[in-house]
């Protein structure tokens, strides 16, 4: 009873911590901030979001589940030309599946044997994780992403849980959110411990849903490409959203994936599936998002975010002990305090002294996206650096050590 009031708390400061983002994306320049600014973001006419206007375009206009939810409930509750009901809409469906995945995240990470206290800094590194943080802000252009977020989150756990009907379930309702979310069959038929009749019943439902969904609404060629020759012309913007997928975890996401994949048992069969898959999904994801889609829409990238917060956590939980042993020192605080101050005052006079010099990073006022770059530069110099060398200097960096 304990220990579910724990986990309820846990979750509820999460949702509030949630809430929270979603009131600012509402006060400042963003999607969610009026309907005209979700009907550009749709790209609809300003006075009729509702239009939904990308709906038309391929492959966008096969990612149906999300938008069918919003457009019902709108068609429920609010006139054929109620923009701020359609707004409302948008915005309440938004947090949910937010919320949703919020939720399943936590419980992901309990059925991965993290404490409470981890479960919970797990939320809250996906809650500062760019593409969350900023995920109403222009480029990132989030829209059913947050439902697939959930849905990927839900078929993992059922296969931890060994529930194939689970699994299929979330992977067909996924097909029909967002196609990026086929790595949950994936997945199931490359890890799973289960009979090749139960992998192909598990993996022909999404298939036939995806298949299914662009044969109903006619099937539409286009040139897959365009957005990555884009990607390919501008590299160091490229590389400066690649690092904003996970900011400061990249690097502990990366070598906890090095060490399992050394490591000669796992602590559970969650934890196997993980390890076992990583690699593949995460050359699969990235691949995809860079020859298929602009790198600075940085949501696409962070599908991998089941396999890169749990192994980030599980690389710093190896490292609790240096870690406590860092905090604690009065030099850290100090040099924490100076490599601040120097670095957020190198960014401040380079965009002053040489205002051109970050068109090089983005094509547009990108003031909101140096701030939270510099946070993440500045932890992973200040934090996650100093921790691995401390970490070596113990010998406590060996596949030994993985969670």
């Amino acid at each position: 009873m304990r220990r579910a009031r724990t986990d309820w708390l846990a979750v509820s400061i999460l949702f509030l911590a949630l809430g929270a983002i979603f009131w600012l994306d509402a006060q400042v320049t963003s999607a969610l901030s009026s309907p005209s600014h979700l009907a550009t973001d749709l790209g609809a006419p300003p006075a009729s979001p509702q239009a939904w206007t990308v709906q038309h375009n391929v492959p966008t206009k096969y990612r149906v589940l999300y938008r069918w939810i919003v457009q019902a409930t709108c068609a429920w509750l609010c006139a054929p030309d109620d923009a701020p009901g359609f707004y409302r809409a948008f915005f309440f469906w938004g947090y949910i599946f937010f919320a949703g995945t919020l939720a399943a995240l936590y419980y992901y990470l309990r059925a991965l044997d993290f404490a409470p206290r981890w479960a919970f800094a797990g939320g809250v590194l996906f809650l500062v994780s760019p593409p969350v943080a900023f995920a109403y802000k222009y480029p990132v252009f989030t829209r059913e992403d947050p439902l697939a977020y959930g849905l990927v989150l839900l078929g993992l756990l059922a296969m931890f849980k060994q529930n194939p009907r689970g699994v299929a379930l979330a992977a067909t309702l996924g097909a029909l959110t967002r196609e990026t979310t086929l790595i949950v069959p994936l997945v199931y038929a490359v890890a799973a411990r289960a009979p090749w009749r139960v992998k192909l019943g598990v993996c022909a439902p999404p298939l036939i849903a995806a298949l299914g969904i662009r044969v109903a609404l006619g099937w539409a060629s286009y040139d897959p490409f365009v957005d990555s020759i884009y990607n390919f012309e501008t590299p160091w913007q490229t590389l400066a959203f690649l690092f904003c997928v996970f900011g400061f975890l990249w690097l502990p996401y990366l070598l906890q994936m090095r060490a399992l994949a050394r490591a000669p048992q796992f602590a559970s069969d969650a934890w196997r599936i993980l390890g076992r898959t990583a690699p593949l999904i995460l050359a699969l994801v990235l691949g995809t998002h860079l020859v298929l889609a602009r790198a600075r829409e940085i949501r696409i990238a962070f599908l991998l975010f089941p396999w890169a917060i749990p192994f980030a956590l599980a690389w710093f939980h190896a490292r609790r002990a240096q870690l406590g042993a860092w905090v604690r020192r009065p030099t850290t605080w100090v040099l924490t305090l100076a490599g601040f101050g120097l670095l957020t005052s190198a960014v401040v006079f380079t965009k002053r002294a040489f205002p051109g010099a970050y068109g090089y990073l983005a094509d547009f006022n990108n003031n909101h996206w140096l701030i939270l770059g510099n946070l993440h530069v500045f932890v992973t110099l200040v934090g996650v650096v100093p921790l691995l060398w401390l970490a070596r200097r113990a010998r406590n960096d060996s596949p030994d050590s993985v969670f």
